[in-house]
C-alpha cells in the first residue's frame, strides 16, 4: 500500500506532500484542484512497481495515463516552471519500496535516481469516472483499431478492461465457503443488486449479462447422501437474464466491484490499492450507503482504498458509518488553492467536523439556507 506521496512541479502541483491512511482515503476540493491528477499520480507509482509492469517505460505510461497535449512528456511539467527545472513524483510504500522519477519540460524519459522495487507490490486498480462495462465489448472487440481505442481512451479505462477479463480461478460458491472475507462482501454486493454480472471473452467477442436472483442458504446433500448441510446457492430468478447494457448505469458501476471480487482481481490484503475517481457519478442517492457499508468491509480485510468524491452524501455516509470498534479508519484530503502563493495545497484530517476548506458541506449549506428562505421569506434570512 501507498504510504505518501509528493508532486512537485509537477501536473497543476507546485508542492504538494501527502500522506495517506492504510485503510480508506477520500479527497474531495473544487474542480480544478487537481483530485483525479493525484490519483493518477499514486496510481502511475504503485502500477510502476508492480509485478505486471516492473521495467515498463515511465514516460510512456505517463502519456499514456495523462494524455498530456500532444503526447509530450514536457507538457506534465507545471505551468510557469523554469526551463531546466525538474518536475518530480516521489512515492514511499508500506513494504520499504520507493519510486522517485525526474524530468524536466524538455526531457523525452524519465530519470530514476531511486527505484527500490524489491519485493514487487501488488497490482494496482483505478475506476475512472465513467462507466466502463458498457464500453467494454467495444473496446475489447476484435474488429477495433487498437490506435484508435488509444487515442479516445487513457489506459486506466485499458487497464480496467484487462482486470474485468482476467480468468476466474475457481466457481463462485467454492470461494464463499472457502473464504469468509469474500463471502461477506460479495452476497452482501450482489443480493443489494438483486442479481449478478457475468463476462465471457471469446475469440475477441466479450459476451455480458445480468442474471437476476440472490444468494440463499439452502440444504445439500452430502457426497454420501446421507445427511444434509448448509450451502450458499444463487437462485436465478425464473432463470431470466438480461444483456448488461440493459442495466441502470449506477448498478453496471457496482457491477465492476461484483466482477473484480468474483474474478479476485480485487483481493483485501493481497491485491494493490484501489484507486476510486468520483464513485457517486450517474449512481443513485439510495445505493451510495450499500456503496460505502462494501467500501468500509473491503477495507476491514485489508484493502486500501483511495477515492476522490463530489457528494455530499456519499461523504457523509462514510462519517455515520465508520466504526471505531471494528478499527475502521477513513482519512479526509481537501485540495484548495491557496490564495497567496496560487499553489494547491492539501489539508488532512481523520475528522469529518474538521475538514476545513470543505466545498462539499458549504455548498450543500448554502442550499440549505437558500430553502429556508424561500419557504419563510424574509424570516428566513
Amino acid at each position: 500500500m501507498i504510504e505518501s506521496l509528493k508532486l512537485k512541479n509537477f501536473s497543476k502541483f507546485l508542492d504538494l506532500p501527502i500522506q495517506f491512511s492504510p485503510k480508506i482515503n477520500i479527497i474531495i476540493g473544487e474542480n480544478g484542484t487537481g483530485k483525479t491528477q493525484l490519483l493518477k499520480a499514486a496510481y502511475v507509482a504503485n502500477s510502476m512497481l508492480s509485478d505486471e509492469l516492473q521495467g515498463a517505460d515511465l514516460a510512456k505510461r505517463l502519456c499514456r495515463i495523462y494524455r498530456p497535449a500532444g503526447d509530450s512528456l514536457g507538457k506534465l511539467v507545471r505551468h510557469g516552471t523554469q526551463a531546466g527545472v525538474h518536475a518530480e513524483i516521489d512515492a514511499n510504500f508500506a513494504g520499504g519500496q520507493r519510486l522517485q522519477a525526474k524530468f524536466t519540460s524538455a526531457s523525452k524519459t524519465v530519470a530514476l535516481p531511486i527505484s527500490i522495487a524489491q519485493p514487487a507490490l501488488s497490482s494496482p486498480l483505478f475506476l475512472p469516472t465513467k462507466e466502463i462495462l458498457s464500453l467494454l465489448r467495444g473496446i475489447k472487440s476484435k474488429e477495433a483499431d487498437a490506435k484508435t481505442i488509444e487515442s479516445i481512451f487513457d489506459s486506466t479505462y485499458l487497464d480496467l478492461c484487462d482486470k474485468l477479463l482476467a480468468k476466474k480461478p475457481i466457481k463462485v460458491e467454492e470461494v464463499i465457503e472457502s473464504d469468509p472475507r469474500f463471502g461477506s462482501v460479495y452476497e452482501k454486493l450482489v443480493n443489494t443488486l438483486e442479481g449478478r454480472f457475468s463476462l465471457t471473452e471469446f475469440v475477441g467477442t466479450v459476451t455480458m449479462s445480468f442474471d437476476p436472483g440472490q444468494y440463499q442458504v439452502q440444504r445439500d446433500k452430502d457426497q454420501h447422501d446421507l445427511n444434509t448441510r448448509m450451502q450458499v446457492k444463487f437462485i436465478a430468478n425464473n432463470g431470466e437474464s438480461i444483456s448488461a447494457n440493459m442495466a441502470a448505469e449506477g448498478i453496471r458501476k457496482l457491477g465492476i466491484i461484483q466482477l473484480l471480487i468474483q474474478n479476485r482481481q480485487l483481493d483485501p490484503g493481497r491485491t494493490g490499492t484501489l484507486f476510486w475517481d468520483e464513485p457517486e457519478t450517474n449512481m443513485n442517492p439510495k445505493l451510495m450507503r450499500m456503496l460505502v457499508e462494501i467500501l468500509l468491509e473491503l477495507s476491514r480485510n485489508g484493502q486500501q482504498i483511495i477515492l476522490a468524491t463530489h457528494d455530499y452524501v456519499l461523504l457523509k455516509w462514510f462519517d455515520l458509518l465508520m466504526d471505531t470498534d471494528k478499527d475502521d479508519h477513513v482519512r479526509f484530503h481537501t485540495l484548495y488553492l491557496d490564495k497567496d502563493t496560487s499553489a494547491i495545497k492539501v489539508a488532512s484530517t481523520e475528522d469529518y467536523l474538521k475538514i476545513t476548506p470543505n466545498p462539499i458541506d458549504e455548498a450543500f449549506g448554502f442550499l440549505i439556507n437558500k430553502e429556508i428562505e424561500n419557504d419563510m421569506g424574509s424570516l428566513g434570512k
